[in-house]
């Protein structure tokens, strides 16, 4: 009879913790969807809360740009890590700028035509992991775009 009341006794406390730890991510992830709907951002913010400190990336993506919802959350995934590693990182930046110039020539008029084109790359080195999809939602704003937001722990505060 002990056996069972102090098995009875652990299974309620197991479930209690887990209740606990989804409604922590369900208010954060409500607190973030109100704080997008309120004035719309993309990319990585840290967010704290009383016993957490946690790194968040929400992505933005036009839902007919993709065939599949697998597709759609795949490339949300490595956007993702992306933002998350330029953070982490950071980033080295290049740009170079070209010129090309044509000549038009007639017998009214005589000029030349320039069209600039800049080309900026962006590149990063890094490892990214474990960031959880903790929610998806339709943007507010616009109907055709999916709002993903992903959640790394980044430590315990107590």
């Amino acid at each position: 009879m002990k056996f069972k009341f102090a098995f009875f006794l652990l299974l309620i406390t197991s479930n209690v913790q887990a209740q606990s730890y989804n409604n922590n991510k369900t208010v954060l992830t409500n607190f973030i969807t109100r704080i997008y709907n309120n004035q719309p951002w993309i990319g990585v913010k840290i967010f704290l809360d009383y016993e957490n400190k946690y790194l968040i990336s929400l992505v933005e993506l036009n839902t007919s740009n993709y065939k599949s919802e697998n597709n759609m959350v795949r490339v949300a995934e490595i956007k993702s890590k992306s933002q998350v590693n330029q953070f982490l990182n950071g980033s080295y930046i290049s740009s170079e700028t070209i010129i090309p110039t044509t000549e038009k020539r007639s017998k009214d008029n005589s000029g030349s035509v320039e069209d600039v084109t800049e080309v900026i790359k962006e590149t990063s080195m890094g490892y990214v992991s474990s960031m959880e999809l903790i929610s998806t939602f339709n943007s507010e704003l616009d109907s055709n775009k999916k709002v993903f937001i992903y959640l790394k722990l980044l430590e315990k505060l107590k």
